[in-house]
């Protein structure tokens, strides 16, 4: 799905999963145009995704692969179209658990991205009718 920006000038609507102690991930969505809903937990992003619309939701990855797996099936039962990037501490040879289970067992409709990739695919991002 490419970004289109919205009327009121917003390319997309984000909801941040989980914790980003630093507001950096944060912070950088809203520096490409996204409006951005943080959210602590699964269950609060469920309840969330009730009660609005989002293009994408950026989960940051501290839990099990089960409990992110669920999150992200719930979540589609809720919004079919919703965007979901999984973030990740990094890709490599070194991954953790979590990680590797995540690339054998990949869901479908999600991307696994570092911080990194992410801040890379938001400065490609700045015109509209880019894809985050």
């Amino acid at each position: 799905m490419s970004s289109e920006t919205h009327a009121s000038g917003i390319r997309d609507k984000v909801m941040l999963v989980g914790v980003d102690s630093k507001q950096i991930i944060e912070k950088r969505l809203q520096a490409a145009g996204c409006k951005v809903i943080k959210v602590a937990d699964e269950e609060t992003a469920l309840d969330q995704v009730r009660h609005e619309v989002f293009d994408k939701a950026v989960m940051v990855s501290r839990g099990s692969l089960i409990n992110i797996a669920e999150t992200i099936f719930n979540l589609r039962d809720l919004n079919r179209s919703i965007e979901i990037i999984i973030l990740v501490d990094r890709l490599g040879k070194q991954t953790n658990r979590f990680l590797r289970q995540l690339l054998q067992h990949p869901i479908a409709g999600t991307q696994i991205m570092t911080r990194r990739q992410l801040q890379k695919a938001l400065r490609g991002a700045a015109p509209p009718g880019r894809e985050l």
